[in-house]
């Protein structure tokens, strides 16, 4: 397929052509989000030579994941999702969860969203205390609800219905732009 056309096909198209083998396919999606994506990650790591280290694994982890992505989901969420698994990855090795933006990571993950004019941190501000350590329980220290449950000394069934709620409430106020 000529790269003209491949402008014109949708991110899910390009990914379906990609997981088919169309390297031409890759370098259009590549194109459309790499600047995204290094400054998602440029955003929550100081360092340089860090950056471009993660950047670099995020697309080797993509390129090795791009048969697990399921062309009923939007594209952008699940590059997103793959940076976030990739920077937690790092960090873990590091240990230096203060380095990632938390509130960033939720917005990107639990909202599939990619918004920059969004106030994220503004938005957490707006849950309930229990909603906020529940979603950063699952989306910033990939915690299963059974453990979110342990921890807030609710039933696991409780853990899904806070988080699910917080991630609604959130998903509100991404339609209003940020206000309650």
């Amino acid at each position: 397929m000529r790269t003209g056309l491949l402008n014109e096909q949708t991110d899910e198209q390009l990914m379906k052509l990609y997981q088919d083998g169309n390297e031409e396919a890759f370098r259009a999606l590549y194109g459309r989000h790499s600047n995204k994506i290094y400054g998602f990650i440029k955003k929550r790591v100081g360092n340089k030579e860090k950056v471009a280290e993660i950047y670099q694994e995020v697309f080797v982890k993509i390129h090795k994941s791009k048969a697990l992505y399921n062309e009923t989901f939007p594209v952008l969420p699940w590059l997103f999702t793959v940076t976030k698994s990739v920077l937690l990855d790092e960090l873990r090795k590091e240990k230096k969860y203060e380095v990632l933006d938390m509130e960033a990571v939720e917005r990107a993950v639990a909202l599939q969203v990619f918004e920059p004019n969004i106030n994220a941190g503004a938005m957490i501000r707006q849950l309930s205390d229990i909603q906020k350590q529940a979603i950063e329980m699952r989306y910033v220290n990939d915690r299963t609800f059974e453990q979110i449950a342990e921890s807030l000394n609710v039933k696991p069934s409780n853990a899904r219905q806070i988080v699910s709620r917080g991630i609604k409430r959130l998903r509100e106020l991404v339609g209003k732009g940020g206000k309650s």
